[in-house]
């Protein structure tokens, strides 16, 4: 008898999922997930809140198929292959992760096996290799990817199998308990049901997703990363005939991008891709770095991304841009320190979009944001939140503030202190550095470093 073993990682739905699929044509299947110890520990308890969230989701529809979820606690180099041998399976069953760390466990567990691995990639458009310029390489720029990119034709959709299970292994299949259930609706179902919602309203995308206050991005950033929904099912059900849905369609290309640049360059996970900075001379002031991550720079779009992402595991796009500007530019902390903390408090933090994004705002990654490029907190603000409702709901203590004073209140408070209801410095912080020195400073050690790598 076969017995085929399916790894679930970043693909939990039985839906348009390769490795779901190619198992339960091998034989009888066994359903599996590997909690690793050093994958719990690298994240938030409210991004493992949403992983045993759309575990537990997982774990009923397989139920009512009249199957299971195999629960296996410990490292996967370790416990695998041992189970795997224990259980007699013929053959594993795996959709690839390209960041570093993943590839290494999974090659070295392929090495031990001496039964059939079937590997896929299920996570992205397209996988790595079949989006390359002319020389084979992958692209080092944004525009001739998705130029290429949007070419290539995505395979027909799955036919969703009809599993035989094989009998239950003994051992665990308790998944941990659920501290803080999570806002919105997880698995497969709750995925599907905010994609056709934002569907719904997809038009006028490009106009309204920069705005923090407005509920104008798809909100499937987590779906993507715990893979509850394909992103080769959300390209074919987007319609692609205007400009807003062109303007979503791109973001999918950047994410496939970033994973291609990572598969292709590892050592970009903590090195920069232009070797131009690698002498940043980084202040990375550990107080600073503090009160960033508390909220509490005294600049008010900064602290209130900085607390929708402590309280909620999210933050929006346009405010992950200002925040992260802010903390590398403003404040010359590495860019690495700023990563690390986005993957481990973001809900759907990920490794090649999070190193992706950092390098872009640090201005030392491919295609990067030039390195003059600083975002001033305070215009980024009166553009993307003219009236100031985003941070009066992140920053109640400044919310009596008038829209005009609530983008930089001590600008307020220098001239006419009388006119402001928020005591700075007690209420609310004075700001940590000041704009234009910050500016200046971070040009001189930028242009600095790349004098020095001449």
């Amino acid at each position: 008898m076969s017995i085929s073993v399916c790894w679930f990682r970043k693909d939990l739905r039985l839906s348009d999922n390769p490795a779901w699929n190619s198992a339960c044509s091998e034989g009888d299947v066994i359903p599996v997930f590997v909690l690793e110890p050093s994958m719990l520990e690298a994240s938030s308890q409210r991004k493992r809140d949403v992983l045993f969230s759309n575990l537990t989701t997982l774990k009923a529809e397989l139920e009512s198929l009249g199957g299971y979820l195999q629960v296996i606690e410990g490292p996967a180099r370790e416990a695998l292959p041992n189970l795997l041998s224990q259980w007699g399976s013929t053959s594993l069953h795996f959709n690839n992760d390209q960041s570093p760390l993943a590839k290494s466990r999974d090659d070295t567990i392929c090495e031990t096996l001496d039964i059939k691995v079937i590997r896929h990639w299920g996570n992205l458009v397209h996988p790595p290799g079949a989006v390359v310029s002319g020389t084979g390489a992958v692209h080092k720029v944004f525009t001739p990817f998705f130029k290429r990119w949007i070419t290539v034709d995505i395979p027909s959709s799955l036919v969703r199998p009809t599993p035989r299970f094989c009998s239950q292994p003994k051992g665990s299949n308790t998944l941990p308990p659920i501290v803080e259930t999570p806002a919105f609706p997880s698995g497969s179902a709750g995925a599907h049901e905010r994609l056709a919602t934002f569907l719904n309203r997809i038009e006028g995308y490009e106009e309204v997703r920069d705005f923090p206050s407005i509920q104008g991005t798809s909100l499937l950033s987590s779906d993507l990363h715990f893979g509850t929904i394909g992103p080769q099912e959300i390209l074919s059900l987007t319609n692609q005939e205007s400009d807003s849905s062109t303007a979503f369609i791109r973001q999918l290309a950047w994410r496939d991008w970033y994973a291609h640049l990572m598969d292709a360059s590892p050592e970009i996970i903590d090195s920069p891709a232009n070797p131009k900075y690698n002498k940043i001379d980084w202040r990375n002031n550990s107080e600073e770095f503090d009160l960033w991550v508390q909220g509490k720079t005294g600049y008010p779009i900064v602290d209130a991304g900085m607390r929708e992402l402590k309280e909620t595991g999210f933050m929006h796009n346009r405010v992950r841009m200002i925040t992260g500007s802010f903390l590398v530019k403003h404040l010359l902390i590495d860019w690495r320190w700023g990563e690390r903390y986005f993957r481990h408090a973001l809900i759907d933090g990920d490794t090649s979009q999070n190193v992706g994004n950092w390098q872009w705002v640090a201005g030392t990654g491919f295609d990067a944001a030039p390195y003059f490029r600083i975002f001033n907190p305070i215009r980024q603000s009166e553009k993307f939140d003219r009236e100031g409702l985003y941070i009066r709901k992140w920053v109640p203590e400044i919310a009596s503030l008038s829209s005009k004073q609530i983008h930089s209140p001590w600008e307020i408070n220098e001239k006419n202190p009388e006119l402001l209801s928020v005591r700075l410095g007690e209420d609310y912080p004075f700001p940590i550095v000041e704009h234009s020195f910050a500016r200046d400073r971070c040009l001189e050690t930028y242009k600095r470093a790349r004098s020095e790598a001449t």
